[in-house]
């Protein structure tokens, strides 16, 4: 996984500190809070998914918001069916960091 360039990092920054401005002083610290965890949890695992793709910085941020919301609730409801809701979610996100590990390195071993 190559690092987005500089000017990519600096609009990620931008848009998530604009992002957390808004929810701080609309809803307060815990609507900060909250959209920060909706940031981590489902926008960075499927981001590092595909980051492995050809897609532009943009695409890769509104596309894996949306499958984020997604995939990640399901996963994580049918893994609360069976085990306890908090530990579903955390093992969901291993799962998807982890899956987004095992993408790089195939992509890496096949060309």
């Amino acid at each position: 996984m190559n690092l987005p360039k500089i000017e990519n990092l600096g609009f990620i920054g931008i848009i998530t500190a604009a992002v957390l401005i808004f929810f701080y002083f609309i809803l307060g610290v815990s609507g900060m809070m909250s959209a920060l965890g909706i940031i981590l949890l489902f926008i960075v695992p499927l981001y590092l998914i595909l980051d492995n793709f050809e897609l532009d910085q943009d695409e890769k941020i509104v596309f894996s918001f949306f499958i984020g919301v997604g995939i990640f609730p399901a996963i994580a409801y049918w893994l609360g069916m069976f085990i306890s809701f908090r530990i579903a979610i955390l093992i969901t996100f291993i799962v998807l960091i982890v899956v987004g590990i095992l993408v790089r390195k195939l992509k890496k071993k096949n060309g």
